[in-house]
Order: structure tokens, then C-alpha cells, then sequence
């Protein structure tokens, strides 16, 4: 029974890929992605519904942890934030303070950085346009830098099978090459040798 309701959500997953792809990127982030880039390289699925997928997902994501950020200080960080967690929150907003866009757009390139950053743009508060702006921003620049890295090392390992299967070739000639005239040396130096 419970093997019938497992073989039902994987065929359903991968029946609605793009579906199965949405969920993940909502639960999972980049850990989703990079299978899905994969894919599209495979060409079992097509990059510009990958892209709007992920696009949309990591936006909606990301403000959510906006408001989050935005609504903590009246509500959360009083009732629940320890003394040392409020003063680690402190520090954490004075250097934000000091380099909010960069360190907003930068966070989608460090891995486990995203949601704090997140939180920390709502808790400034930095103007929800000018959130909005860089964030998008930085969730393209994330998107274009790991399908063209995809891209470039699949590119990469064709040419390298390209390079193997050429040399293959080249080896299987020279070894051709080097039978053959080892085999014409050594007829020429019997014959010389037996006269």
C-alpha cells in the first residue's frame, strides 16, 4: 500500500516537472535548481520556464522574509529574541546599514546568507521599491552566472570528448603507423641479416 502511494507522488512528479520543480525551489532553493539547469542542458526541459519558475519562487520567497524582518521588531524580537541573539541582530544592522545594496545583491551569490539579508532589509527598513529593485537584481545575476557556468561546462566536456575521441583516433593511427613500420624493419633487416 505504501509502495502504491510512493510510486503515485514520483509519477505525478515526474509527469508536472515543472510542478515538481516550483515546490522544490520553494522548500529546497538553489539545491532544486541545479538539477533542473541540468535537464534543460539534457534537453528534457526548457530553460525560459526554468528561469520564470525560479525567478518567481526566489522573489516571492524573498519578501516574505522582508516582511518578516519588517514586523520583528514589534512583535518577534521582543518576545522571543535572547539579549545575545538582539545584540549578534545589532551589529549585523550597522554594518547592513553601512552597505545595504551591496550586501543585498552579494547575498545571493553566498550560500546560506540569503534569508538573514532578507530579514535584515525589512528590519532597516530599506524602502520596499529600492528592496525590490536590487533584489531582482541579484536573483538574475544569480540565474545568468550558474546556467552560463551550466552552459560553458557542458560546452567544456563536449569539446573534451571531442579531444578524447580525436585522440583516440590519432593513437589508433600512430599505433597503426608504428606496427607497420616496425613490421617493414624488421622484414628489411631479416632479409638483409639472412642473406
Amino acid at each position: 500500500m505504501a509502495l502504491q502511494y510512493l510510486d503515485s507522488i514520483l509519477g505525478t512528479f515526474v509527469a508536472h516537472p515543472y510542478i515538481t520543480i516550483f515546490i522544490g525551489l520553494f522548500f529546497f532553493g538553489e539545491t532544486v535548481l541545479l538539477p533542473a539547469i541540468y535537464f534543460t542542458l539534457d534537453g528534457r526541459l526548457h530553460l525560459p520556464y526554468i528561469i520564470a519558475i525560479a525567478m518567481f519562487v526566489t522573489i516571492a520567497s524573498d519578501i516574505f522574509w522582508y516582511y518578516v524582518g519588517a514586523h520583528m521588531k514589534e512583535r518577534f524580537a521582543k518576545k522571543i529574541v535572547t539579549s545575545r541573539l538582539q545584540k549578534t541582530v545589532e551589529k549585523l544592522s550597522l554594518i547592513f546599514a553601512r552597505q545595504s545594496n551591496a550586501i543585498l545583491y552579494f547575498s545571493k551569490f553566498v550560500y546560506g546568507t540569503r534569508t538573514a539579508v532578507q530579514i535584515l532589509s525589512g528590519l532597516q527598513p530599506m524602502p520596499f521599491r529600492k528592496y525590490i529593485t536590487i533584489n531582482f537584481l541579484g536573483v538574475f545575476s544569480l540565474l545568468m552566472f550558474i546556467i552560463t557556468l551550466a552552459y560553458s561546462v557542458n560546452l567544456t566536456v563536449e569539446n573534451i570528448h571531442g579531444i578524447v575521441r580525436d585522440l583516440q583516433v590519432s593513437f589508433l593511427i600512430f599505433i597503426i603507423i608504428l606496427i607497420s613500420t616496425h613490421i617493414a624493419i624488421s622484414t628489411y633487416f631479416k632479409k638483409i641479416w639472412s642473406q
